[in-house]
């Protein structure tokens, strides 16, 4: 008997290693917050609207084994960066909706799936214009990438894509003091 409970303690050992060698342990399962360069206080004052480029398709569609799924691309990614903007600034909407903005963020991205492995994919770019003028020369454009991973092709798996590609952009945009000077004179 004592023979028995030894092993099923080592069964269960070795089954919480297996555990949080793979990832699904009591590691922060959360987007870390952003950290703004020294001597920054977020958010940083400012009315950010955003807006998805009109070329971006709106859907993607994924086939996989004789399964096809939609989903609404330019919607979590716009959502995902709508998440993160407003960690780092003091207002943030979209664009039709948002009167005088000191900045306006025409976004575009791509997604993609890896069924296989249950990851997903994102490349984000945001383009900077001052004020609500997207036909101007623009302040700025910031890229990122970002990976997530779900299973059973869900939405969440993209829209955690593209928060970690916006959480790098709006990192690389805190970090951009010329930016920052041209949005807090406006």
């Amino acid at each position: 008997m004592t023979s028995t409970r030894a092993s099923g303690g080592g069964f269960a050992v070795l089954a919480l290693l297996l555990t949080w060698v793979a990832g699904c342990g009591t590691a922060p399962s959360g987007p870390a917050p952003l950290t703004p360069p020294p001597g920054m206080e977020l958010p940083v004052r400012a009315r950010v609207a955003v807006q998805i480029n009109p070329t971006m398709p709106g859907w993607q569609t994924v086939e996989f084994r004789g399964e096809t799924w939609q989903y609404p691309d330019s919607e979590l990614m716009q959502q995902a960066a709508i998440r993160v903007f407003r960690e780092a600034f003091s207002e943030v909407g979209v664009a039709p909706n948002m009167s005088a903005p000191t900045v306006t963020v025409v976004l575009n991205g791509s997604s993609s799936v890896n069924p296989v492995m249950s990851e997903y994919y994102a490349n984000a770019t945001a383009t900077v214009f001052p004020g609500s003028d997207t036909y101007t020369e623009p302040l700025g454009t910031f890229s990122g990438s970002g990976t997530g991973s779900q299973p059973n092709f869900s939405q969440a798996g993209i829209a955690t894509a593209y928060e970690r590609a916006f959480r790098q952009i709006a990192s690389r945009m805190l970090a951009d003091r010329p930016l920052l000077a041209k949005m807090r004179s406006r």
